[in-house]
């Protein structure tokens, strides 16, 4: 049985310190104390937090649309639509509502171009007459089937507004 070299109180075996003065009492070469070996465990929990920190930002960068949330709020580049030309095909012209410049289905293409960032075969758009000094429509995106909203557009300015709720 082993004793301690400080108080030489008896060991029991395999004991690391010493139960009464609580000095290390393990191997010794040369005259020196050898420390058991410390638990690493550091160096592989650094090394797993920098894997996982690396395989996010990969997975940000890669394949962005995979996240639930959009990373740029950037819109498509607003293309300037050519300009509006109405063929008339029925003798008399094309029907103006009373007191409008521009006819109903321009009315229509002036939407139609309006919205650039969404494809023409996707928009739909509901007529709902003229009232007020201006054409009413609402307009869908059939693709995706969202609603883009109530637009006027005015029978004399050409101007393209949301229409208020109360026009309806």
């Amino acid at each position: 049985m082993r004793s301690c070299e400080n108080c030489g109180a008896r060991l029991r075996a395999g004991a690391a310190n010493c139960p009464q003065c609580d000095v290390f009492v393990g191997d010794y070469v040369n005259g020196e104390v050898v420390q058991p070996r410390k638990p690493r465990y550091r160096f592989w929990i650094s090394t797993l937090v920098v894997v996982v920190i690396l395989a996010a930002l990969s997975f940000l960068f890669l394949r962005p649309e995979l996240l639930p949330f959009s990373i740029s709020k950037k819109e498509p580049a607003r293309v300037e639509p050519a300009p509006v030309r109405v063929v008339h095909d029925r003798p008399g012209g094309a029907h103006h509502a009373k007191g409008a410049l521009i006819s109903e289905a321009e009315a229509t293409m002036l939407l139609r171009r309006h919205f650039t960032n969404v494809r023409s075969e996707c928009v739909a758009i509901l007529d709902d007459g003229y009232r007020d000094g201006g054409y009413l429509m609402n307009v869908v995106n059939s693709c995706d089937h969202t609603r883009l909203g109530r637009w006027r557009v005015d029978g004399k300015t050409k101007a393209i507004t949301p229409a208020s709720p109360a026009s309806r």
